[in-house]
């Protein structure tokens, strides 16, 4: 079970984290900075909920102390919707992310969530990072450790070492499916492991035809904003073409095979200055670049050697598979998106359920006319609905057959619906799915249209007759006139 930590005097904030995430986690409460220190450090707390008002700047003086002691918590700030700018300081200083108040249990849940995840994606990163410090060997002569990467081919065994490492690495970026949230953790592991001041993780737009840097470190922001290269043109067509990473070297080597024009040699050479990088690796999803990693110089001033190159190219390879992940997912959740928006602008009430009966879909129509909230149905048995519905959808299901109904009565409310029915399948698992409209004041109408025809003909059948009747009086006093 995780542990929580809520900083804040406000005794209502306190009692929403409890009603939000009690049985959940174990939570701790602290109403002072000095409180809080004392909670973190004596117990493993895996995240900080800290109220920016807690009293003036305590929050941001909180968090610099925290730098200052080597505490590295993940802090979720929150801060009234109204004065953003409070966290922006303790934003700079490493708080997580923001959490608006007025506060809801949902909001409470989903940072939560988010943040739990960011704890252990750095958790899995720190010992991956330890794990390549064990594996830098001591140099005997001068007593100090050397980078393993700068020993020349031939150390099978350490070879192997690293290729554990970065499997281990490989599937902590495969459960990170947000893009930008895979940029910075690429970013930032890149950067630490192998000790360079400035990486961007480039972009490429294919619909726009360009690239720019999505994620950096190290590279000015104003420069990093005015970046755009033409994907058809200089680096970004040779690494879309080669597959390979480039260098310097690379490109005096093909210059002097004439493989590569000395005109495009100056083009590529000038979008790596720009770049300030060293070394640029293409990533590749789907068989194309779909981004591009530049790594500036190595803060110590050594050398890239083939093993880091070899280590890269295999880095690369992952997180192209990563990429892959967070296009899918963002494609997946575009078309939920899509598909919620016209589930509830349709104007009929739509209820579909799973292969076990539970309720998966319920519209806002569905909600009105059944006069049940969404958010007390969705996940449950479809018995919620009433019986009637049940039935039907469950007789869908059973049956596996569709059903079109008019005029179905609700034995409660009396109201009239008409019903249609149909399979689903999703994921390979069998659901129902019913659409209903509510047609009991059109059948009002009709009724009352209906008696209105009705009194009509009755009328004009009256009329009839007595016209006939006039009609025959008339003829039978014609008759009576002539006999005289």
């Amino acid at each position: 079970m995780y542990s929580i930590l809520i900083v804040s005097d406000d005794g209502s904030v306190n009692n929403l984290f409890k009603k939000s995430l009690n049985g959940d986690y174990v939570i701790h409460y602290a109403k002072t900075p000095d409180d809080a220190l004392q909670i973190l450090f004596n117990k493993d707390i895996d995240i900080t909920f800290l109220d920016v008002l807690l009293n003036n700047e305590g929050a941001t003086k909180l968090l610099e102390k925290f730098r200052q002691i080597s505490i590295d918590p993940t802090v979720v700030l929150v801060i009234p919707e109204s004065q953003p700018m409070l966290s922006e300081d303790a934003l700079r200083i490493g708080a997580y992310e923001l959490l608006e108040k007025p506060l809801t249990n949902d909001a409470i849940q989903h940072a939560s969530r988010r943040a739990l995840e960011k704890q252990s994606l750095k958790k899995e990163l720190g010992f991956i990072q330890s794990h390549m410090k064990n594996l830098q060997p001591v140099n005997k002569d001068m007593g100090l450790s050397e980078p393993v990467v700068h020993r020349r081919p031939g150390a099978g065994e350490m070879h192997l070492k690293y290729k554990e490492v970065f499997q281990k690495f490989s599937k902590v970026l495969a459960r990170v499916q947000d893009l930008g949230r895979l940029a910075d953790l690429t970013v930032e592991s890149i950067s630490e492991i192998f000790g360079v001041g400035k990486v961007i993780f480039m972009l490429v737009y294919k619909k726009e035809g360009l690239s720019r840097p999505y994620r950096y470190m190290g590279f000015d922001e104003g420069v990093a904003n005015k970046v755009c290269f033409n994907n058809n043109q200089s680096i970004m067509l040779w690494l879309a073409k080669k597959h390979q990473i480039l260098t310097k070297e690379v490109i005096e080597k093909e210059v002097a095979g004439n493989t590569l024009g000395i005109r495009e040699a100056i083009n590529i050479q000038r979008e790596i200055n720009l770049l300030q990088a060293h070394l640029c690796i293409p990533v590749l999803a789907y068989g194309s670049l779909s981004s591009v990693i530049t790594l500036g110089n190595k803060i110590t001033g050594k050398a890239f050697f083939d093993d880091d190159i070899e280590l890269l190219s295999m880095l690369a390879g992952y997180i192209g598979m990563a990429v892959e992940n967070a296009f899918l997912y963002r494609e997946a959740n575009l078309r939920k998106i899509q598909n919620e928006n016209i589930l509830e602008n349709i104007p009929c009430g739509v209820i579909a359920i799973n292969g076990n009966g539970k309720i998966n879909a319920f519209n806002k129509n569905a909600a009105r006319m059944l006069d049940v909230s969404s958010h007390d149905i969705l996940g449950k048995d479809v018995k919620h609905v009433g019986s009637l519905f049940t039935d039907i959808l469950l007789r869908t299901l059973k049956d596996k057959k569709t059903y079109e109904m008019s005029d179905v009565i609700h034995p409660v409310t009396h109201a009239v619906y008409t019903v249609s029915t149909s399979l689903l399948e999703a994921g390979g698992e069998l659901g129902a799915i019913m659409i209903f409209s509510d047609v009991s004041e059109i059948r009002k109408l009709q009724s009352s249209l209906s008696a209105v025809g009705e009194l009509e003909n009755k009328l004009k059948s009256l009329e009839n007759r007595t016209a006939s009747s006039g009609i025959t009086a008339d003829l039978g006093n014609m008759l009576i006139t002539q006999a005289d």
